[in-house]
């Protein structure tokens, strides 16, 4: 029964009718209007420490890290290891990444400005002992994604992803603004699914966290809540102003929205590893 569904066509379905990708037709594009503040909001967030734990490194190791961001993983890797590759198509994102790089004093980081669907192993890159995908995981043809990590790591991959919902926000506002139900994107149990199609049987472990978005004042916190769902009128403000005003919770001066998500981490190594 699990093989009679083509969970790679599944998993392309779900995407092209998520809602969120609907609302961002060029995702590079918001991700380089979000960078300077996603970096600041991942300094304040000690999960990337928690995650690394989890991996299997050694010092001699050579890792690819793919849709890095501002460098939430790759810049406490690169102190750990021979040498961080990145892959990360939004500009934005790896000016982060650079200067915090720079800040740290670190030159074993490479950047490949490009999406992961535009590299060529070979051309582009080559071999690494591990690769990692953390929260990036928005390839159209996953098949075809997971079969490039797995063709380019030497001994291990690990991806990092949501395990059901996501923040309760989506789902009580995009009904409000948009009439219709909240159609999160396919999670990490497609991945699971397309990796057993593929011959691959990897390992899952699944972690529950709290995920915490500060924001300086309630004023800030509408505006980027107006970003994240593609609104703008007088009409739909009110209705995130109401929301937040009843869900974000003060502390030490900052307003935070609290949300407890569910993480999925999948692995496995190479045969020939």
């Amino acid at each position: 029964m699990i093989r009679a569904i083509d969970w790679n066509k599944r998993w392309m379905e779900a995407m092209e009718n998520s809602s969120l990708r609907r609302c961002r037709e060029n995702m590079t594009a918001f991700w380089n209007r979000r960078a300077r503040r996603y970096n600041e909001a991942v300094k304040r967030n000690n999960r990337s420490m928690e995650m690394i734990s989890k991996l299997d490194i050694d010092p001699a190791y050579t890792v690819l890290d793919i849709g890095a961001g501002p460098g939430t993983l790759t810049i406490p890797l690169a102190k750990r290891v021979k040498h961080v590759t990145v892959v990360e198509p939004s500009s934005g994102m790896l000016v982060c990444l650079k200067e915090n790089a720079r800040s740290e004093g670190l030159k074993n980081i490479t950047c490949i400005n490009k999406r992961w669907e535009d590299i060529v192993p070979g051309v582009d890159l080559d071999e690494h002992d591990l690769v990692i995908a953390s929260y990036s995981l928005a390839m159209l043809d996953m098949k075809e994604a997971l079969s490039k990590m797995n063709r380019v790591a030497r001994r291990s991959v690990y991806l990092f992803d949501f395990a059901g919902g996501r923040m309760k926000g989506y789902s009580e506002l995009w009904p409000r603004l948009y009439g219709e139900e909240f159609r999160a994107r396919p999670d990490y149990i497609y991945l699971y699914n397309i990796l057993y199609e593929m011959g691959i049987y990897a390992n899952v472990e699944i972690s529950k966290t709290e995920f915490k978005e500060r924001f300086s004042s309630l004023n800030e916190a509408i505006e980027e809540w107006k970003e994240n769902l593609g609104v703008s009128t007088p009409e739909a403000e009110e209705v995130i102003r109401t929301y937040l005003s009843a869900n974000l919770v003060e502390e030490d001066g900052a307003f935070y929205l609290k949300n407890e998500i569910k993480s999925a981490m999948i692995w496995w190594k190479k045969t020939d590893g």
